[in-house]
């Protein structure tokens, strides 16, 4: 009697339970549409990458050709630009040509997210904070930005279709030692903030 109680607790139990599928890269990583989708990925993480660094060298020019923009390329940048929109190389040029960067630096994506379709026609993006800090005594002023942009596929390679900067909220600067200290002495003797008593 007891065994039958169990056995229908167990059959219960089982039928509660539900299994997640497995993700199919894990069942089979060499499928071809899989491994040409994580390629893909890696290329276009490979562009923002060399579009990174050569922010970080000043070299605008390299940074506009990792990018490999098209003609019809549409470009926001940080500056609104009068409302005119930009396109092409020229218009990734002129958008960066509004960013103060660095002499000398070393740049970051330290939250870079790329994803991409395989099929002819299909887009791939990326989105990241960039950020683009000066060397010790290269001098000048941190940048940081937001980076997105949007890829197409066409005839087999990867081609810029959208791209947009905006700064980035830049951190909080640390108070100043005296201000610090200034507030802890008011804290500490809160006497002195009282009224003064009469006749005082």
């Amino acid at each position: 009697m007891h065994r039958s109680h169990a056995a229908a607790a167990a059959l219960l139990a089982l039928a509660a339970c539900q299994v997640a599928p497995t993700p199919q890269e894990f069942l089979d990583p060499r499928d071809p549409a899989i491994v040409e989708r994580r390629e893909s990925e890696e290329e276009l993480a490979a562009r923002v990458g060399a579009f990174r660094e050569a922010l970080a060298r000043g070299n605008r020019t390299a940074a506009v050709q990792a990018l490999v923009p098209g003609p019809d390329t549409h470009v926001m940048g940080v500056d609104f630009n009068d409302g005119r929109p930009r396109y092409g190389a020229q218009g990734i040029a002129d958008a960066l040509a509004d960013l103060a960067l660095p002499a000398g630096a070393v740049a970051r994506t330290p939250d870079l997210r790329v994803e991409a379709e395989t099929r002819e026609g299909g887009l791939g993006w990326f989105a990241t904070h960039l950020e683009v800090l000066p060397v010790v005594g290269a001098g000048g002023q941190p940048q940081r930005l937001r980076v997105s942009g949007v890829f197409v596929r066409r005839e087999g390679e990867w081609r810029l279709l959208q791209l947009h900067l905006s700064e980035a909220e830049q951190p909080a600067s640390p108070a100043p030692d005296s201000a610090t200290a200034g507030r802890r002495d008011s804290a500490s003797s809160p006497a002195s903030d009282a009224a003064p008593r009469a006749g005082g």
